[in-house]
């Protein structure tokens, strides 16, 4: 992994859901076009212990069961798998790194060192990072981010280092995955930054001697259009050369909601750059069908169900081969029926989809809520502003929307003379108005009913905040006094789905 001939791939097999047949499926589907000879990495919905477990054997018996020469990781954070160390094999332990140490802990809660403790548990590891976390979470420390990006290089080399990684009898394996495009407008406005950040990062891990690949990738709120960032690959990976490149099906991640490179993407890359996957990989691809003589995928659905029907039968299922293809067909089948880019569509099909999945995610970005649904759940309501002066404004500065209007603060901070409210309930738009517009009738009033029948005291006026993020909750909290605030916020679009989020915040800071 990461010699000048390689050329590889992270399949990222992501479920809405953690639904492991959606899961298995997309593992199915990467290897099916050669994928996923580095790692295969897993983000989880949900980030309990029991999940975590329980993902972690799922991957582990994928690769048991093909006999596969690839790691696997659960992205979780390395606290929650240090913990889940005692339930199960934990293959790479994973941490998201940051350039200053503010940042990093406001990550996993711990400083370097209490990171590199954790690390020496693992046999591998996987670190990430990403040009402008540190300056969107207001811990930069007046640091621009392209410095921050080479200190978080250092500090993964000074983890594997003092980890034991460069013992002389005994290397630790570890990789480093640059999310370049993930946070959104704010870091990055337009693609030829993105390209730029790609280049710039790439040449710094090469000169920290660490082998990294990239996410090239681009939020719906970042406006890249799918057929612009399409491009960037094909030059990133001729001019770079990471280790590799993030491989999801259909462009879009299911559950994350964001852009990058597909499964079908990645044979004629590394047809383009004249370069292979590792050689243990492709004599195992080939040993299962998946390869042809001449090293290139057979990449159908029918190589999917003989996937399945190994895998099946790996595990102890006595049923015929064919059969067991016929039922891979069949879930394949189901799983494209649910909105999944699986089981080969054609390229015009699968265009079809993303840009039907983009043009719903630019239309949630300036949609607006609905005043008609805000009376329809709440019985009195405060509409309020945030200090953006436009959407776009709010798009291109979360800070914006973070804290209200002087004057409509006031009004809120008035709402309640005594007793004041155990909970206040608020809503804002957050990046999806849609969502609000679609889910808050069947969410908002049982609600209020449940809290109510537990003996909690609700406030009687609801804050509908326009252009408001997750933080602005906070301040509303303080302003009138609430032991918990309920912040029911739209959601990042890019799934094709209207989704919202239920924010709890409770306790206070030093002022109150």
């Amino acid at each position: 992994v990461g010699g000048p001939r390689h050329f590889g791939s992270r399949i990222q097999p992501n479920s809405p859901g953690d639904d492991e047949q959606e899961i298995l499926f997309s593992i199915l589907e990467g290897l099916s076009y050669g994928c996923g000879d580095v790692v295969i990495g897993l983000n989880p919905a949900a980030d309990d212990l029991d999940t975590i477990v329980r993902l972690e054997q799922l991957l582990a018996q994928v690769v048991r069961r093909l006999d596969l020469p690839t790691r696997y990781c659960v992205l979780s954070d390395i606290v929650k798998q240090h913990q889940a160390q005692a339930h199960t094999r934990i293959d790479v332990g994973f941490q998201s790194l940051a350039g200053t140490s503010r940042a990093l802990a406001g990550m996993v809660g711990l400083d370097v060192d209490g990171v590199l403790d954790l690390a020496r548990g693992f046999d591998g590891l996987y670190f990430e990072t990403g040009q402008g976390s540190e300056v969107t979470n207001g811990s930069a420390e007046g640091v621009d981010m392209v410095t921050l990006e080479a200190r978080t290089y250092g500090l993964a080399r000074h983890l594997w280092r003092e980890a034991g990684g460069a013992h002389r009898f005994r290397s630790r394996w570890m990789i480093v995955n640059d999310v370049a495009g993930f946070i959104g407008p704010e870091v990055f406005k337009d693609a030829e930054q993105l390209e730029r950040a790609c280049l710039e990062d790439t040449v710094m891990a090469k000169l920290h001697g660490i082998t990294m690949g990239l996410d090239v990738c681009a939020t719906f709120h970042m406006g890249i259009e799918p057929s612009t960032l399409g491009r960037l690959p094909e030059r990133i990976v001729d001019r770079a050369a990471p280790a590799y490149l993030m491989a999801v099906a259909g462009n879009a991640d299911p559950m994350l909601g964001y852009l990058t490179t597909s499964f079908r993407e990645h044979p004629r890359l590394r047809s383009q750059v004249r370069r292979r996957m590792t050689s243990s990989m492709e004599q195992r691809l080939t040993a299962l069908g998946v390869l042809g003589g001449n090293g290139e995928p057979n990449s159908a659905p029918d190589t999917v169900a003989r996937l399945y029907a190994t895998y099946s039968k790996a595990g102890g299922d006595r049923r015929t081969a064919l059969s067991l293809e016929e039922e891979g067909h069949r879930q394949l089948y189901e799983l494209r029926e649910r909105g999944f880019d699986l089981g080969g569509m054609t390229p015009p099909e699968a265009d079809a989809r993303l840009e039907s999945i983009y043009t719903h995610a630019r239309r949630a970005l300036y949609a607006t809520v609905d005043e008609g649904v805000i009376r329809d759940v709440s019985p009195r309501s405060l509409r309020v502003r945030t200090t953006a002066t436009s959407r776009d404004d709010y798009l291109a500065h979360p800070a914006v929307g973070e804290r209200l209007r002087g004057d409509e603060a006031r009004a809120v901070a008035t709402m309640y003379h005594v007793p004041e409210p155990q909970v206040q309930l608020v809503v804002s738009d957050g990046l999806n108005a849609n969502a609000i517009n679609e889910q808050l009738r069947a969410l908002l009033p049982p609600l209020r009913r449940l809290l109510s029948d537990k003996g909690c005291r609700v406030g009687e006026t609801d804050v509908v905040v326009q252009n408001g993020r997750v933080r602005a909750g906070y301040e509303i909290g303080g302003l009138v006094g609430a032991d918990v605030v309920i912040h029911v916020v739209g959601e990042r679009p890019g799934t094709g789905l209207n989704a919202v989020s239920a924010y709890l915040t409770y306790g206070r800071d030093e002022s109150g």
